[in-house]
């Protein structure tokens, strides 16, 4: 069996004090063995401790979640296309016309449905047929295209780029191109974030990423035609995930795995959700998409605060041989949560500290490195598909809810509160079945939904709305779920790049998606039977992947390669939790025995940490502990060197873009 996270320490640690940790560290070293017992000690106590200010970290968390809405969604809303319909030549002016009179007098309507047609108006002297009191319109009349523009409803919508810049009729291809973009500049920043997230460090592209997501998209609010429009969305969607992702990382590599899914997923359940619900009022009170733009992207720039409250993981400075920083992280955690870490085991962990140094400076680890041993390469191959199947599903999903009910606003905040319900009852269901089958029959039942609505026909539109709604909620879960699972299972070497070439695939999914919604042009069933299919299978592949419930985070590659090797395809987490309650019991027992025999010797050292809590408080205020000043810039300079080289590609590519499109 695995060694978990040592949650029964974390416990010990918030009923006793710190030097209770040091205790069941040493038993452990004396049963595990030095190496593992340090990475116990460590998680151990800072788990329990894990930032200096015990909120930080999840309030952070909470913020990126908005932010993910407003990156993501945000531009769903500066594109929409307002009804529209061809503006009838200026010459009717003359007329004394109602605009509805002017709008049945000049629009055919669609034989079928009834509606007015957006892209012809009819080509007759409308003076003429007005003066002679001829019956009016005549369907047999010629048409012709919109020559003198178009009108728009803004009953129910407001001015979007789409409006101002006439993106209809022949030219809607140009917000569905811009949004493509979007992700196509994921798949080029994505892998190189990922990787200076593992080679700088999670903070610095927190920051780094987010204050240049925010600049470009406040820049695209001051947009006036597609070439710059494109670059700026492309440039949004470079920073894409990897903004929100490496706090993800960031705050998971500092949770002990008994309260992992509670930290990682409270936030998406209430301030995903909640942003998800407010971003169409937001936009419709704002009343115009420039406003709108700069309202959701000037928050992000606020991200430059986190260079002073927050603290760069302890895991990943461990695992770059940075042990003093790491140490001081943990130290001044102690102070302010009056716990301070004993001397002996701050030795201990620097200890481990250093020789983690050595063994690294044998080689550099990339995410190549991740396909050199058997299981690795295969638990690395299946979360790819296991994303990129995610990804599809829940894009097609979010696509196709302007396509269900009349009002595109009242849609969009019902299919976000759908993330609430569907929130919660993941949290519930990977603490009780675990993160393999929740994954596993969310996506199989979702298939199910996908391929039953795809043989119910389109007419029977209540019907294809519960199935809808139910297989929008099973694909929330999946992909809450998806996002948690590469974290547990790549080890913290590899972490960050790993996870950055999983997203990055998963881009190749979105961009895919809207074809695969477009499909329904040639058949309602097309789509729905395609997403079907791919779910199903996605989902039962995800057979191969480990359980990692209640586990403690793998940290180097032979860890990954090792850990949760004793599973086999229907292993229960569940099933194991008597076993490991007995197992917990004994090392209970032997602690109260020593914690008696050491009462008096515990008493003193209390009473010693907490006097130098107080002469720590009085230097808190003037200590920097999470970089030296000279690191802390070059971690910020390669970042934005990474990002500059990305965007080398990008002016590039739009370049390309612009000679083509020029006149």
């Amino acid at each position: 069996m695995q060694h978990k996270d040592p949650t029964l320490m974390s416990v010990m640690c918030q009923r006793d004090k710190s030097h209770d940790c040091d205790v069941k560290g040493r038993r452990n070293m004396k049963t595990h063995g030095h190496s593992e017992s340090m990475l116990q000690v460590c998680a151990s106590c800072v788990m329990h401790f894990f930032i200096p200010n015990p909120k930080i970290l999840f309030w952070v968390i909470c913020l990126m979640n908005v932010f993910l809405v407003i990156v993501y969604f945000g531009q769903f809303f500066m594109t929409l296309t307002p009804p529209h319909w061809c503006a009838p030549p200026s010459d009717l002016a003359s007329l004394n016309l109602t605009s509805e009179q002017v709008k049945r007098l000049t629009i055919p309507k669609d034989a079928h449905t009834g509606k007015y047609l957006e892209c012809v108006r009819y080509q007759v002297d409308f003076k003429q047929v007005v003066e002679s009191n001829a019956s009016w319109p005549d369907p047999s009349w010629p048409t012709t295209g919109c020559s003198h523009g178009w009108n728009y409803d803004f009953s129910l919508y407001y001015p979007t780029i789409t409006s101002e810049l006439d993106w209809v009729c022949a030219e809607d291809w140009k917000p569905t191109l811009a949004q493509s973009l979007f992700f196509v500049g994921s798949l080029v920043g994505s892998p190189v974030l990922g990787w200076a997230a593992d080679a700088w460090g999670r903070l610095p592209i927190i920051v780094a990423t987010n204050v240049v997501g925010g600049l470009a998209g406040v820049a695209s609010a001051f947009c006036s035609s597609f070439v710059s429009f494109a670059v700026f969305r492309f440039i949004v969607g470079m920073i894409y995930d990897t903004h929100f992702m490496v706090a993800y990382i960031l705050l998971l590599e500092y949770v002990s795995s008994k309260y992992r899914t509670i930290m990682a997923n409270v936030p998406i359940m209430i301030f995903l959700t909640a942003a998800m619900c407010a971003m169409p009022w937001i936009a419709m009170a704002l009343g115009h998409w420039t406003f709108f733009t700069i309202a959701i992207y000037v928050p992000l720039l606020t991200c430059i605060v986190f260079i002073w409250i927050v603290p760069e993981s302890a895991r990943w400075l461990l695992s770059q041989g940075r042990v003093e920083e790491a140490v001081a992280i943990l130290k001044r955690a102690g102070r302010i949560n009056r716990r301070p870490l004993s001397d002996e085991v701050v030795e201990e962990f620097k200890a481990y500290g250093w020789k983690q140094t050595e063994e690294k400076e044998d080689r550099k680890i990339t995410v190549t490195d991740l396909l050199k041993t058997p299981v690795l390469r295969r638990r690395f191959l299946v979360l790819c598909l296991m994303w990129m199947v995610i990804i599809l599903a829940y894009d097609a999903h979010m696509r196709n809810t302007e396509h269900i009910g009349a009002n595109v606003f009242t849609t969009f905040t019902l299919a976000g509160a759908v993330e609430l319900p569907a929130d919660f009852l993941t949290m519930v269901a990977v603490e009780k079945l675990g993160r393999r089958h929740t994954t596993v029959w969310t996506l199989v039942a979702g298939g199910v939904m996908c391929l039953a609505i795809a043989a119910v026909p389109p007419d029977n539109t209540s019907m294809v709305l519960v199935l809808a709604i139910v297989g929008r909620f099973l694909v929330t879960m999946s992909i809450n779920v998806g996002q948690q699972y590469p974290v547990e299972v790549l080890p913290t070497v590899a972490r960050g790049s790993g996870s950055g070439a999983i997203h990055t695939l998963g881009y190749v999914a979105a961009f895919i998606s809207p074809y695969v919604v477009y499909l329904s042009k040639y058949g309602h069933f097309l789509p729905y039977t395609i997403l079907g299919v791919v779910t199903i299978v996605g989902g039962l592949v995800s057979l191969l992947l480990p359980e990692t419930l209640d586990q403690k985070l793998p940290d180097t590659l032979e860890d990954g390669e090792t850990f949760f090797g004793d599973q086999g395809c229907c292993y229960n987490p569940c099933a194991r939790l008597t076993e490991e309650k007995e197992t917990e019991d004994e090392p209970l027992q032997m602690l109260e025995e020593e914690k008696e025999e050491k009462n008096t010797k515990a008493e003193k050292t209390r009473e010693r940490e907490e006097e130098e809590v107080e002469v720590g408080e009085e230097e808190e205020e003037d200590l920097f502990i999470y970089h030296p000043k000279s690191q802390l810039f070059l971690s910020f300079f390669s970042s934005f060197f990474s990002i500059s080289f990305s965007l080398s590609i990008a002016f590039f590519f739009f370049f390309c873009l612009f000679l083509l499109f020029s006149p």
